[in-house]
């Protein structure tokens, strides 16, 4: 069970989007990071709720998005 339940694993959605995390019985989740912003090409990012008015320059690493 112990083996099984160190896993890592990396979840995205866009802005609206709801993400859900599960864990096993008697363990917990870990956030190690967050991250707001853009880390893809444009051609590949979630459509805006606005058509025309995307803007590409935005970032936000949020290094103590777990404190």
């Amino acid at each position: 069970l112990m083996d099984a339940s160190l896993r890592s694993h990396r979840v995205q959605a866009c802005d609206g989007e709801k993400v859900t995390l599960h864990c096993p019985r008697n363990t917990h989740i870990m956030i190690e990071t967050g991250f707001y912003g853009r880390v893809v090409p444009e051609s590949q990012l979630c459509p805006g709720r606005v058509p025309g008015r995307l803007g590409y320059d935005a970032t936000c690493d949020v290094i103590q998005a777990k404190s």
